[in-house]
């Protein structure tokens, strides 16, 4: 196997104005296969997946076969609350590769590539609020807008995400 992935970002906390906005900007990839069942294969393998805070809440994308042009802005209203939002372009790496789900589990596929490049945006916005230096309640709504791979390979090419969870921390 011959695979790989990185993440190239930047990014900048504004502490003097309103909000104390903190913007960041990143390019993620992951290699995906170009002749998929030939040797060597070249599909990124995601060991432990845990890409809500890095591909999207919605989990309809994970680390494989895939680039992602993303944002984030994080703002603090009250010491108690943080808003955050994320923006997420998303490309597959391979277009006759599969487009893996954040399990690491093949979520569709255009085997002769004919559905192209594009998967869509996502678009999240989470709300934490701190009620004590032990819980939090995160609460937010994320949806993914399918581009021409999603439409063309399944039934439902767009998806959304509500939630709210509690936390307490010991």
């Amino acid at each position: 196997m011959v695979a790989g992935a990185t993440t190239v970002g930047a990014g900048r906390i504004f502490a003097d104005l309103p909000l104390s906005p903190s913007y960041w900007i990143y390019y993620d990839m992951a290699t995906g296969t170009r002749n998929p069942g030939e040797s060597p294969a070249s599909t990124f393998q995601q060991l432990f997946p845990f890409s809500h805070y890095y591909l999207g809440w919605t989990d309809q994308v994970g680390r494989q076969n895939i680039r992602d042009f993303n944002q984030h802005l994080y703002l603090y209203p009250a010491p108690w609350l943080t808003c955050w939002i994320q923006y997420h372009r998303f490309w597959l790496f391979s277009a006759r590769d599969a487009l893996y789900n954040a399990a690491a589990q093949v979520s569709r596929v255009s085997p002769n590539g004919s559905a192209g490049y594009d998967v869509g945006q996502e678009v999240d916005l989470v709300l934490n609020f701190h009620l004590g230096p032990r819980s939090d309640i995160l609460a937010g709504y994320c949806t993914l807008f399918g581009g021409d791979f999603l439409r063309q390979t399944g039934p439902s090419a767009n998806s959304s995400l509500s939630f709210v969870q509690y936390q307490f921390r010991w």
